[in-house]
């Protein structure tokens, strides 16, 4: 390595997975870093309000792994945590009208879908568990980036008590979603005009979605031959699943939420679970009513996710020609790895990790002599 980046450690802003992926691989390389989160866990889109028992959390974020995704699947195997197959035994229900029965359909097999057993923010306290914890921090949003020289000046504000502080690097790693980077990192200062443009207009991949989940102490609508997946045309869940966060334990169903991040903020949160659990009670009848716990997460009343577009457009997969800015990018020294970046699975959880491996790919070219 270069006798600079001895001195000044390489600077990684965001602690989600694509962030902490990539610090994972730099500690591998014993090459310094600093990373800074701005909110105060780790683990970005992947997310899970803590629950009581912390081996079954219940994602509130991403939560399946398909079968092309290989970088997802070597990554949970060398973290030592484990898949298992979502479940879709038993037949689905499909409502159409709020004042007729619910219809209830024979499927057959589909797509063969994984999760992390335990919750995919698992995977999280894994990869932060193989982290130096002096080599990151929470609550350190990054207000501003300058070029100085051959150097970035990072200007860091510390959340808690609104401390400024000011880091400087040779190299820098942007571990967040286009959107973010254009909103928070002032690119005006240092980006020429036309990657100032794109990074405005790629959208955030599921920055306006809103998950629903509620636990239970037993599966009812497996014992009654259901698969818990359900299709709605009348709301508020659009589309639900079989949660559990193991196969036989943390037994919970999840929806995705068809009303706008402007109509969840009007309404109150208990209102909001309310009203999910009165449709989990006419889709899978009164049991559903008595659940241990619910939780909501509207994604796009998150600051740190969603920007106005990302809410009042419809949704669209994220793509960036990142090929287009290489030149520009290795001028500045500055790498890319959020997951809306990578050329394949943009905005997936694979995309993250390749879009991390693509990152530290370049890096290691300037840094490694």
């Amino acid at each position: 390595m270069t006798e600079l980046t001895k001195n000044k450690p390489i600077i990684i802003v965001g602690g989600g997975l694509a962030g902490l992926y990539t610090a994972l691989q730099l500690e591998q390389l014993a090459i310094p870093y600093r990373l800074f989160e701005a909110k105060d866990k780790l683990g970005g889109r992947i997310y899970s309000e803590p629950p009581s028992d912390a081996s079954l959390c219940h994602d509130l974020g991403p939560t399946w792994i398909f079968p092309h995704h290989h970088l997802m699947q070597t990554l949970v195997a060398q973290l030592g945590e484990r898949l298992f197959q979502q479940y879709i035994a038993g037949a689905m229900i499909y409502q159409t009208n709020i004042n007729t029965k619910p219809q209830i359909i024979e499927q057959g097999q589909g797509p063969l879908l994984h999760r992390v057993e335990g919750g995919l923010y698992q995977l999280i306290l894994s990869l932060q568990a193989k982290l130096s914890p002096s080599n990151y921090q929470l609550n350190c949003q990054v207000d501003s980036l300058k070029k100085r020289g051959d150097n970035w000046q990072v200007v860091v504000k510390n959340n808690k008590d609104a401390s400024i502080a000011v880091h400087e690097t040779e190299h820098l790693i942007l571990a967040l979603p286009p959107r973010m980077i254009h909103q928070y990192l002032t690119p005006q200062n240092w980006a020429s005009e036309a990657l100032n443009t794109v990074l405005a207009s790629v959208p955030t991949w599921m920055a306006s979605q809103a998950k629903f989940v509620a636990t239970y102490h037993k599966p009812f609508w497996r014992e009654q031959g259901l698969a818990g997946q359900a299709f709605s045309r009348c709301g508020p869940m659009i589309e639900i699943h079989d949660a559990s966060a193991k196969e036989q334990q943390g037994f919970a169903l999840f929806g995705f939420i068809g009303l706008s991040s402007q109509a969840i903020k009007d309404l109150s949160v208990e209102q909001v679970k309310a009203l999910c659990i009165k449709q989990l009670s006419l889709l899978f009848g009164k049991q559903a009513e008595n659940y241990h716990c619910c939780y909501l997460k509207s994604w796009g009343n998150d600051t740190y996710v969603a920007t106005a577009n990302d809410i009042i457009e419809p949704p669209a997969h994220p793509f960036f020609d990142i090929k287009s800015f290489l030149p520009e990018l290795s001028s500045l020294k500055l790498y890319l790895a959020g997951s809306e970046f990578a050329q394949e699975d943009a905005g997936y959880l694979e995309g993250a990790l390749q879009a991390a491996d693509s990152a530290i790919r370049l890096l290691k070219k300037n840094v490694m002599t």
